[in-house]
């Protein structure tokens, strides 16, 4: 369980040596989890902002967000669940156990799985079949310690996904991600979904649970999601927003002092 893909049949090893220079000086990264929580909520706001100025790469992003991630990898789950609440991981279960509705043989993709929370509570559902997919080779070796996983992808990373198409089609019943979408430019976007559809099963399910307040604006262009139903190949439901994404309330910006509210989207996939 958990092995490591081959990376010169797969997906390369990310090299944060050989990215764009961080605009954040990693020497003076945080070292408790509060002031860590603080700095990332930070740097994906600012990473946003520059996006939608189009003042910032992909790549600059990118080596930014894994650098903080590199850090705090060990003590990632701490940080988030004892000094934030982070709920998306529950949340994300329960939807799966949805959507499911209890065929235990189907095959899961978790984009973004980090050090796997969101697999340790599928798999507390009774859904065992889940495979990895992520850029930090850090959280994912985390990941590998617990065995929750059937195989995990390392990947280099980018909204586009480029390295998805290594994927045979009709693999995964269902994909899920939590907490990973939308978040800044080098995180997963719109892009991404015509391959995560290609690798899924006809009547499979994309399942996105994000902070709500990802979604709002207009810096990814939301009109690939209504070109892909107009082609007939996937169809979106409607949000659902789920209270509590987070219990911290200070890490919302728009939600009035209360703990930020959770989107969950979900993409039928039609052929």
């Amino acid at each position: 369980y958990g092995e490591f893909q081959t990376f010169q049949h797969y997906f390369k090893q990310i090299n944060l040596s050989t990215m764009a220079p961080t605009p954040i000086n990693l020497a003076d990264k945080p070292t408790d989890g509060p002031a860590w929580l603080k700095y990332a909520q930070n740097t994906f706001k600012e990473s946003r902002r520059l996006a939608s100025e189009g003042k910032i790469t992909v790549e600059e992003d990118l080596a930014t967000q894994q650098a903080v991630y590199e850090h705090f990898a060990e003590t990632y789950e701490e940080c988030v669940t004892s000094h934030d609440g982070y709920r998306a991981p529950i949340i994300t279960a329960e939807e799966t156990c949805i959507l499911l509705g209890g065929n235990s043989s189907a095959k899961i993709m978790d984009i973004g799985s980090g050090t796997g929370m969101v697999a340790e509570r599928i798999r507390e559902k009774g859904y065992t079949h889940i495979d990895a997919f992520d850029p930090n080779k850090k959280s994912c070796q985390v990941a590998q310690r617990k065995g929750i996983y059937e195989r995990i992808f390392l990947t280099e990373a980018s909204p586009k996904a480029a390295e998805l198409k290594l994927l045979l089609d009709n693999t995964y019943d269902l994909i899920v991600s939590a907490g990973t979408f939308w978040v800044t430019p080098s995180y997963p976007g719109v892009y991404m979904l015509e391959e995560l559809a290609r690798v899924i099963k006809p009547g499979g399910k994309i399942l996105l649970v994000v902070n709500e307040e990802y979604i709002q604006g207009d810096w990814q262009d939301w009109g690939v999601v209504k070109d892909l139903e107009k082609r007939g190949i996937l169809k979106a439901r409607p949000v659902k927003l789920v209270p509590n994404y987070r219990m911290n309330a200070s890490v919302s910006d728009t939600n009035q002092g209360k703990p930020p509210n959770g989107a969950v989207i979900v993409y039928d996939i039609l052929k």
